[in-house]
């Protein structure tokens, strides 16, 4: 299973993702680390060469070199721990080179400050034990370069001492402007890689809340295990479109599908105006509940309402065609157990007497019919026209008194 694949059906896998991310920022880091060092090294060479001190001239070459070998290879071969720790033991001895063939800390122009650069490279590019000793390393070659005994009169070397002012603030400068630019660099890819990691999150949490009921959605990002819970008084209504199967097994699956995500996404958008949760589709079948926020009433009559709703939908797209669909829907009300399961795909469900007596009613009523449970109807307070059936003989259960849901009350 891919980095991707694992993410969408966990979105706690995230901060993996950002892991990655952070992988290939250090990458991209360490090569304009590398180029960055490169250049002022062959710099410092020609002005070497040009005084004359050649074998100083040779060293900053030689760094110039073998960074932009292992550039190569690097972008040949992904070799970034060769690239990383050729860089930061390059970048520590060779200012040390310098310093001891220019016979001292003056006469270098403090050159050796560039070593400090190994350290700091470890800390972005390695973990802090490595920088560690990569900065014990830096103060004991900065201790062996004041043990070493030069002369009480600075030597003659071919510098003119204008030239070694110059190159210490060149030193320090181009130390600072370094370590500047990569931190700047450093910081702002860090704000994407948040930037996006916020947005992934956000789109997490709306798939999260468009998967689960609101409530459920903020325990479980509380990681709140297991969530389960007994509510009473809860309307479940099945929907299953007739003729459905008969149609899906004449026409291509492009088409079959176009239509089903046609008629669930019109049921979708009546589901959130209504303000009751969708389970779950089975099928062609389409189940939703209302009620989980205690209020059984509205629950019951936003049940009612969207059963008429989509009744109507669907009809109205049926005579538009020459496919004979329709709807069957069962509704009722009674106390249910609700908890989501799966821990790398989660899924709201619920579970109860009711809910089979829904499914029960729904496969009893004729197309084009809405069948409510007496308990159900009891809930709408005379703001429907019902119609009685008597009592309903549903498979695997005992008899329930039933009604026909018509319409409105308003539209009598």
């Amino acid at each position: 299973m891919s980095q991707k694949e694992k993410i969408e059906e966990n979105p706690r896998l995230l901060a993996g993702d950002t892991s990655i991310r952070d992988t290939e920022l250090s990458h991209r880091l360490l090569v304009l680390c590398a180029v960055m060092m490169a250049i002022p090294a062959f710099l410092w060479g020609g002005i070497y060469a040009y005084f004359g001190e050649y074998r100083v001239a040779a060293i900053a070459w030689a760094f110039t070199l073998i960074s932009i070998s292992t550039l190569i290879l690097f972008r040949k071969e992904r070799g970034f721990r060769l690239l990383r720790e050729s860089q930061l033991f390059l970048t520590l001895m060779l200012p040390f080179l310098v310093m001891l063939e220019l016979d001292g800390f003056i006469n270098s122009s403090a050159v050796i400050v560039w070593s400090l650069m190994s350290p700091m490279g470890a800390l972005l590019f390695a973990n802090r034990k490595k920088s560690t000793y990569w900065f014990v390393a830096f103060i004991l070659l900065l201790l062996i370069g004041a043990a070493i005994n030069f002369p009480a009169t600075a030597p003659e070397i071919g510098l003119p001492p204008e030239l070694v002012t110059i190159l210490f603030v060149m030193n320090l400068s181009g130390v600072s402007i370094v370590a500047f630019v990569l931190l700047i660099y450093f910081v702002s890819q860090k704000e994407k890689t948040f930037a996006l990691l916020a947005e992934e999150r956000q789109r997490s949490e709306n798939l999260i809340r468009n998967m689960l009921p609101e409530a459920i959605g903020e325990r479980l990002k509380q990681d709140q295990q297991p969530i389960a819970d007994r509510l009473d008084n809860v309307t479940i209504l099945f929907a299953d479109i007739s003729g459905f199967t008969s149609y899906a097994m004449n026409r291509p699956p492009e088409e079959v599908v176009t239509l089903l995500d046609k008629i669930f996404s019109h049921f979708d958008n009546i589901v959130s105006r209504q303000g009751l949760e969708k389970i779950k589709t089975i099928g062609d079948a389409y189940m939703v509940c209302g009620g989980l926020d205690g209020d059984v009433r509205t629950g019951a009559i936003e049940a009612a309402a969207f059963a008429l709703e989509i009744m109507t939908h669907v009809n109205e797209l049926s005579g538009q065609s020459t496919e004979s669909l329709g709807l069957r829907i069962g509704i009722n009300t009674g106390s249910v157990v609700a908890g989501v399961i799966g821990h790398s795909k989660y899924s709201y469900d619920i579970w109860g007497d009711a809910v089979n007596i829904a499914a029960r009613l729904q496969q009893t009523v004729q197309t084009g019919d809405i069948l409510i449970s007496e308990t159900t109807a009891q809930l709408l307070g005379g703001k429907f026209r019902l119609e009685p059936q008597g009592e309903a003989e549903l498979k695997g259960h005992t008899p329930v008194v039933t009604y026909t849901l018509l319409s409105k009350s308003s539209d009598v």
